[in-house]
This record gives structure tokens, C-alpha cells and sequence, in this order.
């Protein structure tokens, strides 16, 4: 009570006994509201846009820094393990995949083993640490840390672990505050981690349903109708800036007796070899697919019918000279005839008609003995 306040005014005692209540729980409020704000800051940016092992460091960054930490770690660790595994330190940036044994961190152990937060204020006097400490004198390990918080989680059958959160000897102790503080920050990060996963899940699922629609399972070229789309733009493109396109269309001569002879499995293997031979031949720049069956579209970008011809004869000898593996002692060997069409050309206005034109010169090659080039 405040000493000038005379004893004999009963009333005004007891206003200023109210006044000092309210101002200690005002001071109260207002530590609260601080530590609110913490927590909604952190889980403002373990909220965002971010994958899993981005929130774990933000999360141990975040929290290292609001309870004035000089430890803070994710450690990777499942009921009867020995061996626990960092895979984010605070105070370590750049450490992750470190193993460590387990029974140097009863407070991990216990935590696992309860399923819930322990708080060990002071490693120094500790039951739990009574054996380490003992351990310790004999190594004369001088230890550094005071306090210490384990926070056991799960966010998988596969992925469980403890947020290891430590002050050292020269920081005050962690108390029940800092465990509630860090549990709610804790929970709210792996509700953000779950929603990360089920982002990445999404975006993973996503790609591969495009892949299938955009490409050949067995070769996993261009298929024919990513070819349609790709050469559309192409040809916008040439027109637009007046630059020529060639394109290369390629079948296998007699492949049907590599399915007679070794079955399909054995000519499946050789289709997506040879869809590897023709991608090693190209540029960047050049679209590769397969328009069906045993037939092959390369679309050379700004190539002219000469540049055109010279890359088909080198790629049909590259063909006749490669020995396909198949799962017989000899390995099998093939010819392929091209047919070539260009843009700009007479009476090819689009892909179709460009392919059509390509398809045509293929035919012809074919009719004029197979294992060679035309137009």
C-alpha cells in the first residue's frame, strides 16, 4: 500500500488498493495481448504458401527468437527409437540429417513416450537427468543448458518427432508460460503443415494427370494431340516473325516383325529406345513426339528444307547403325523411312496440312524401297 496514504481514511485505502489491482491486471492483459501478437505473427507466416520443411524453419526461427532461445530444433524420433534425427536447428541454420542417441535426451523420451509437453526448468537438479549428470562428471562435460521444453508431434505414420526448445545457463528459466506460448504456435504450425501437404499432394497429382495428358506413357514424348497444340504455336509464331519450319515425320520399316518375332514387350522396349535416340539428336528448341503406333514427328524450329534434309539422313543412318536391346542374345536392328514437309510451302496452311504433307513424303519413301529420305 502506498505509505502516504493515512491509515485513518479507510476509503481512500481501499481505492488505492483497487488501483493497484487494476494495474497489475492491466500489466497482465498486456503481457498476454504481447504474447498474443507473437503468436499471430508466427502463425501469419507459417500460414502462407509455404511447404513443410519451409514452415519447420520458420517455425524454429520464430519461436527461437520470441522465447529468447538459445536452442531450438525439430527432432525426427518415433516410440522405442534409439536414434533421433535434426532435421531443423535454430541456432544452425545450415545442419539438418543429424542423427543423435536418444537416451542423451530423457526430456525427448519422455515427451514421446507421454504424448505430451514436458518442461524440465533446471537439467541441474532434474531426476531425469540425475544419470547424465552423473555421466557428465566422469567425461567432465561442462553442460550449457538450463532449461528445456519438449513438444511432441505427429503428422503422419511415417513423420513424428519433438520441437526441442532450450535456454542456457546464463538466460532465465523456461516456465508453464513459455510451454503454453510454444504449444499454441506448435499446433497451429502443423495444421499449416498439413495444409502444405495436401498443396503439394494436390499440385504432385495435378502434374502427373497433365503429363498423362500430354504425353506418351512408353516413350514419354509429345503425344499426338500435345504435338496438335505445340505445332499450332509454332506455326503463330513463324508467320509472325517470317521464319521457315520443317518437320520430320519417321516410321520404323518392317517393325511388325519385331512384335512377330520377340513378342511386344520386346517392342515396346525398342520404341522407347528409339523415342531416346531421337531426343539426343535435337535441340532445345525442337519438338519431339510420337504420332502413333511406330511413327515419330520431329518439327525443326527456324530450319529451311536443306538443314532439314541433312539432320533426316543423319538421324536415318544413326538408326540403321544403333542395335536395339531386346531380351534375345542378338540385338535387334532396324531402318526408318522420313518423309519430310516445311512451312512456308505451297498448299500448307496449318499443322494439319503440314503434317498431312509430311505424312504424303513418308509414303513416298516407303513406296521407293524404305531406310531412306523424301519430300
Amino acid at each position: 500500500m502506498n505509505p502516504s496514504v493515512p491509515k485513518d481514511q479507510p476509503e481512500i485505502c481501499e481505492l488505492v488498493a483497487q488501483l493497484e489491482r487494476a494495474q497489475a491486471e492491466i500489466s497482465r492483459l498486456t503481457e498476454q495481448l504481447d504474447s498474443r501478437r507473437h503468436i499471430v505473427d508466427i502463425l501469419h507466416d507459417v500460414m502462407g504458401n509455404l511447404s513443410s520443411d519451409e514452415i519447420f524453419h520458420m517455425l524454429v526461427r520464430r519461436v527461437g527468437r520470441a522465447l529468447e532461445l538459445s536452442q531450438a530444433s525439430v527432432v525426427l524420433a518415433r516410440p522405442g527409437d534409439d536414434v533421433g534425427r535434426v532435421v531443423v536447428a535454430f541456432e544452425q541454420p545450415t545442419l539438418s540429417e543429424i542423427d543423435v542417441q536418444l537416451d542423451r535426451y530423457p526430456e525427448i523420451l519422455l515427451a514421446i513416450e507421454k504424448q505430451s509437453p514436458v518442461l524440465i526448468p533446471d537439467v541441474g537438479t532434474s531426476v531425469f537427468y540425475a544419470r547424465l549428470r552423473q555421466l557428465w562428471a566422469r567425461e567432465g562435460t561442462k553442460v550449457q543448458v538450463r532449461s528445456v521444453i519438449a513438444l511432441p508431434f505427429e503428422l503422419d505414420k511415417e513423420q513424428s518427432g519433438v520441437f526441442l526448445l532450450r535456454r542456457s545457463v546464463d538466460q532465465p528459466e523456461l516456465v508453464t508460460a513459455d510451454v503454453e506460448f510454444a504449444t499454441a504456435v506448435v499446433n497451429g504450425a502443423l495444421r499449416a503443415i498439413c495444409r502444405a501437404r495436401e498443396v503439394e499432394n494436390t499440385i504432385a497429382a495435378n502434374e502427373a494427370l497433365d503429363a498423362l495428358a500430354h504425353r506418351d506413357p512408353l516413350t514419354d514424348l509429345l503425344n499426338r494431340r500435345a504435338l496438335a497444340v505445340q505445332l499450332h504455336n509454332e506455326l503463330e509464331r513463324v508467320r509472325r516473325y517470317d521464319a521457315p519450319l520443317s518437320v520430320l515425320m519417321l516410321d520404323l520399316d518392317h517393325f511388325k516383325t519385331v512384335n512377330d518375332t520377340y513378342g511386344h514387350l520386346v517392342g515396346d522396349s525398342v520404341l522407347a529406345e528409339l523415342g531416346r535416340v531421337l531426343l539426343r539428336g535435337t535441340r532445345s528448341v525442337d519438338i519431339v513426339a510420337r504420332y502413333g503406333g511406330e511413327e515419330f514427328v520431329i518439327a525443326l524450329p527456324e530450319t529451311t528444307y536443306d538443314g532439314a534434309m541433312a539432320y533426316a539422313e543423319r538421324l536415318r543412318e544413326r538408326i540403321e547403325a544403333h542395335a536395339f536391346r531386346s531380351a534375345s542374345a542378338q540385338p535387334v536392328s532396324l531402318t526408318a523411312s522420313i518423309g519430310i514437309a516445311t512451312f512456308p510451302a505451297p498448299g500448307v496452311d496449318g499443322f494439319e496440312t503440314l503434317l498431312a504433307s509430311a505424312d504424303a513424303a513418308l509414303y513416298r519413301a516407303k513406296q521407293e524401297g524404305r531406310n531412306r529420305v523424301a519430300i
